[in-house]
C-alpha cells in the first residue's frame, strides 16, 4: 500500500495491485473550512491507478462537513471520472447521517457507488468484481 496523503482531515492511499484508492475520513473533517492539499492529493493517487481502479471509501467516522467544501468534492467527482474510476464502495455507520451527506456531495454522474456497513463487506465486493 503506497501513502498518498496523511493530513488531519483524511487519509488517502494507493494499492497499485488491486488498482484501488483507499479513502478515509478522519474526524476533523467535520471541522474543515479548507482543504487546500484534497484536489492536489487526489490527482497524486489517480497517477498510480489506471482507467478501471475501484475506490474503497471509509465514511465512518464523519456525519457531515461544511457545505462550503461542496466545490472542492465535486471537483474530485470530476477528476475520478475524467481518470476512468470503475466503482466505489463507501463504507458508512448504520444510523447516523453519513450516508445521506455523502449522496448530497455526490451529483451520481461520475462513480457508480455502493454502500456498506462494514469494510470487510466492501473490500470483499470489490476483490470479487
Amino acid at each position: 500500500m503506497l501513502l498518498v496523503a496523511a493530513r488531519p482531515e483524511y487519509q488517502l492511499s494507493v494499492e497499485p495491485a488491486k488498482n484501488r484508492v483507499f479513502y478515509q475520513n478522519l474526524g476533523p473533517m467535520q471541522g474543515a473550512l479548507a482543504l487546500p492539499h484534497y484536489l492536489a492529493d487526489w490527482a497524486a493517487a489517480l497517477a498510480e491507478v489506471h482507467p478501471g481502479f475501484t475506490i474503497l471509501a471509509d465514511l465512518q467516522v464523519v456525519n457531515q462537513s461544511n457545505p462550503d467544501l461542496l466545490a472542492t468534492f465535486r471537483a474530485v467527482e470530476r477528476l475520478l471520472a475524467q481518470h476512468g474510476a470503475g466503482v466505489m464502495a463507501e463504507v458508512h455507520v448504520p444510523g447516523l447521517p453519513t450516508r445521506r451527506h455523502s449522496d448530497e456531495v455526490s451529483t451520481g454522474a461520475a462513480t457508480p457507488v455502493r454502500h456498506f456497513l462494514s469494510l470487510w463487506e466492501a473490500v470483499q465486493y470489490l476483490d470479487h468484481l
